[in-house]
């Protein structure tokens, strides 16, 4: 098996186990509903669909080895990545989750569009500052004010009167 097929394996194998641990939080959600489909519904699917997908990438690490014998050179998986860089989205995500936890959705996402542009090599202040503003704005319009997801309030700060000026039904 050549180098490409054992980390298509791997990412198959992570995809499959996040996909499993989500489907089991997810049939822990409360399924009574007045709705045709509950709210636990979507939530499986992706889980499973996430599942399916796995399985999907593990066969065809399989069926890919004839077609990447030829390219073994190349740069496939961690053997030449920035781990560096691996690391820093990491911390990202870390640190949105935590700000989402203190301070809210609006506030986390605005922090972490900044803390993914700053990683991936955005340096321009107003570009740092007007796309993480302009994504907190889309991402809060979107699934606050079209989808109507509950706005949660930060354990830490309540900044949801910040929300509220762009979804002010939520």
């Amino acid at each position: 098996m050549n180098y490409r097929s054992r980390i298509d394996l791997g990412v198959a194998a992570t995809v499959m186990t996040v996909g499993a641990v989500f489907a089991v939080e997810a049939w822990r959600i409360d399924p009574a509903s007045y709705e045709a489909i509950g709210p636990r519904a979507v939530p499986v699917f992706l889980a499973c669909l996430m599942m399916g997908l796995g399985a999907l990438i593990g066969v065809s690490a399989f069926g890919s080895r004839q077609q990447t014998e030829q390219l073994e050179p190349a740069d496939f998986g961690f053997r030449n990545s920035d781990v560096s860089r691996v690391l820093a989205v990491i911390g990202a995500g870390a640190v949105t989750t935590f700000v989402f936890w203190a301070a809210g959705y609006l506030v986390a996402m605005i922090l972490g569009t900044l803390l993914m542009l700053w990683v991936f090599g955005v340096r321009s202040p107003l570009v740092l500052i007007f796309a993480a503003l302009a994504a907190g704005v889309v991402y809060q319009f979107v699934f606050m004010g079209l989808m109507g997801l509950l706005d949660p309030r930060g354990a830490l700060i309540d900044l949801r009167w910040l929300s509220r000026l762009i979804t002010p039904g939520s």
